[in-house]
């Protein structure tokens, strides 16, 4: 692949997705082996390049030598488009970034509640700004994927009443809901803490559903037992970094694990 020489791609390093795609452009070489920077890493002059505003949503890529900055889906497509110039016409058209947009801004605004990430207060901070529209889009999505797993799970486990098998879940979302309404302080604080459970739930659905498969194809029943303990105790660790890192209520966590157990005794009562 063709290198981008003399650019600097500028990334969150509390986004485990900014930090794996921009790695893989340096390893690929479509990058220098010293191009890409996280913002901690940042001089006083490069930082001065920036519009710092921008650069919290949009990923800039800085010209080392003319100090020109493009960002966001103009900065990624020079990227790919470089590598992989039969491909140029369709990745620098208008059209195709118009396409990418949402996608785009769907995961830049979410990317600290998807990864559930922690500013250690070093260098400038890159996070994005609330945007109700855009963490509602991520909780919808969530909740979709969550209950399509739910059903996906119930039918490889062999569930006989899928209704009350979402009743259930259900009664523990409201259980969390509630314990976030009364418990963490504004109203972002508690949209979030929903985002950040939208996010878990397609972690722990990915898990049950996976689980299920296997225990269906290898004949192992157990499996699904092994596989709910361990979802559920992945998903509860999760929970406590998440509300670690984002300074929630500790009392969150007393709601999730007594719903994840009883959640469990639920499971283990149908599939037995």
């Amino acid at each position: 692949m063709k290198t981008l020489k003399d650019k600097t791609l500028i990334y969150d390093n509390t986004c485990p997705m900014c930090d794996i795609y921009s790695h893989a452009f340096v390893k690929k070489g479509m990058l220098d082996k010293e191009g890409r920077k996280n913002f901690e890493e940042l001089d006083t002059a490069t930082l001065a390049k920036l519009d710092k505003d921008r650069a919290r949503h949009e990923i800039p890529l800085v010209d080392n030598t003319t100090g020109e900055v493009l960002y966001g889906l103009d900065a990624l497509t020079l990227i790919v488009a470089n590598a992989l110039p039969v491909f140029k016409p369709m990745i620098t058209s208008g059209w195709f970034k118009k396409m990418l947009t949402p996608l785009y801004k769907f995961i830049s605004y979410n990317r600290r509640v998807i990864a559930g990430s922690f500013y250690g207060g070093v260098g400038f901070d890159c996070a994005p700004d609330f945007n109700i529209g855009w963490r509602i889009a991520l909780i919808v999505a969530g909740i979709g994927y969550t209950a399509l797993g739910i059903y996906l799970f119930s039918l490889i486990a062999g569930v006989d009443d899928i209704v009350m098998m979402f009743g259930v879940v259900l009664m523990y979302f409201v259980l969390l809901v509630t314990t976030n309404l009364l418990y963490n302080r504004t109203f972002e604080e508690k949209i979030d803490y929903i985002g950040h459970l939208a996010t878990l739930g397609v972690v722990e659905s990915t898990l049950f559903v996976l689980t299920a498969l296997i225990a269906r194809l290898t004949g192992m029943p157990e499996l699904l037992f092994a596989g709910q303990g361990a979802g559920r105790l992945l998903a509860t660790y999760l929970h406590a970094k998440r509300i670690e890192n984002n300074g929630y209520s500790y009392k969150l966590n007393y709601a999730f694990a007594f719903g994840a157990v009883a959640l469990i005794i639920y499971l283990a009562h149908i599939l037995q």
